[in-house]
């Protein structure tokens, strides 16, 4: 028997199990293209998401919940740019008794219209609870400036879309984007693919609903931008273009770009934090998508460290295109497979993992398959790589009581 196995129900919804033997609990990872970057407001889905929690199935939000705790389902609903996550976990013994009240978050939610502003309440307070968190305010802003419209939109949505929403809206952007097309089920643990398919094509035999849209990318903004904030503190924000998931280069990138900011022992933390002392937290990262896909850089520091900071994280980007050592690549790909195993030791991380091969490759990989991608990567082919790797335009966001001296210029990184 296969250990990953694919169907695909007669209304789109795409159901991709793994069967993982000895573990007792079953993780599920569904999403549906209902993120924000599919609504016609900024913001709608946001606040569908709350709403969607407040009862479903024919229950009281009460009711729907005490339903879940009796069956020790941890679930988590969010939204993010392309696709609305139901993830949970449970014991595997109760999949078949969740199933139904899981599934009605997406199929039949109450949406009760005297939850409306208590709900509107919730996001408005979380957007202005952004401020208190200035990385994370740096973050979002990096994403709206380096990430074309609509994909550059904020998974908090917006003010005046939250404050003007009607309950009108609410159930049309829930009927138009949860729908069974293009939506991605993955179950893991220790389970029957047979017997999934069966219980998951009855909860969803009267699912229905026209495939969405996909929207049209709009030029991005790129270049400097800083966000004044009266702090003790600096928060530097870069951005840079970089493979998609499917191209043959990812793994490279990948392995390159752990080497440079993907641990403590990585050149950033060296050379920026241990050596010159400039930051107290510094780190790259690299997560290939299916598109648009980003180098995203981080540092923390003081206004008087701030400037040096920028300049030198940059010069190390820079750097990093002269090739790499042997001691920093058998490293980092020891790294790397330690980090695959344990997470392939999770019934949650491998479903996260499963959903994201899916929705990127449209395919899935064993841990057998990615330890022999991570294993058969060269260290002549990551330098021969990084001789020809043009970072080009990097996008910049600073938050901190002034605005740094960086030029748009000194971001072009060829």
């Amino acid at each position: 028997m296969k250990n990953i196995q694919h169907y695909k129900c007669d209304n789109g919804l795409q159901i991709v199990t793994q069967n993982i033997p000895n573990v007792k609990t079953v993780a599920c990872n569904w999403g549906v293209p209902a993120g924000v970057a599919m609504n016609k407001e900024d913001g709608e889905s946001v606040l569908l998401t709350e709403l969607m929690q407040r009862g479903a199935c024919g229950l009281s939000a009460k009711k729907h919940t005490d339903a879940l705790d009796a069956l020790g389902v941890q679930k988590n609903l969010s939204c993010g740019s392309e696709y609305m996550r139901l993830s949970a976990v449970l014991l595997g013994d109760r999949f078949h008794e969740a199933l139904p009240l899981l599934a009605a978050y997406f199929l039949s939610p109450e949406l009760p219209e005297n939850d409306l502003q208590a709900c509107k309440n919730l996001c408005l307070q979380a957007i202005s609870g952004l401020a208190d968190t200035p990385s994370h305010v740096a973050s979002l802003a990096l994403n709206t400036h380096h990430l074309p419209a609509p994909f550059n939109r904020s998974s908090y949505g917006t003010k005046e879309c939250i404050s003007s929403a009607t309950m009108e809206q609410m159930r049309n952007t829930h009927k138009t984007l949860c729908v069974p097309n293009k939506s991605i089920l993955v179950v893991t643990g220790d389970i029957a693919h047979k017997q999934v398919v069966e219980q998951v094509s009855l909860a969803v035999e009267h699912w229905t609903g026209n495939d969405p849209t996909s929207p049209s990318s709009l030029q991005r903004e790129g270049g400097v931008h800083s966000i004044e904030q009266d702090s003790s503190q600096v928060h530097l924000a870069f951005a840079i273009d970089a493979p998609n998931a499917a191209e043959t280069n990812s793994i490279l990138e990948s392995v390159a770009i752990s080497i440079f900011g993907g641990a403590t022992s990585g050149r950033l933390f060296t050379q920026v934090r241990q050596r010159r002392s400039l930051c107290y937290s510094v780190s790259a990262s690299y997560s290939p998508a299916k598109q648009r896909s980003a180098i995203r850089m981080f540092a923390g520091t003081t206004p008087e460290r701030a400037q040096e900071t920028a300049e030198v994280c940059l010069e190390q980007l820079a750097e990093l295109t002269r090739g790499i050592t042997r001691d920093e690549f058998d490293r980092t790909i020891q790294r790397m497979k330690s980090r695959t195993v344990m997470h392939g030791e999770s019934t949650t991380a491998r479903a996260s993992a499963l959903w994201g091969d899916q929705y990127a490759l449209g395919k899935t990989r064993t841990l057998d398959d990615r330890l022999e991608e991570i294993a058969a990567v060269r260290f002549e082919d990551v330098n021969a790589w990084l001789d020809t790797r043009v970072f080009g335009d990097v996008t910049c966001v600073t938050v901190g009581p002034e605005a740094l001296d960086i030029t748009p210029e000194s971001l072009c990184i060829v």
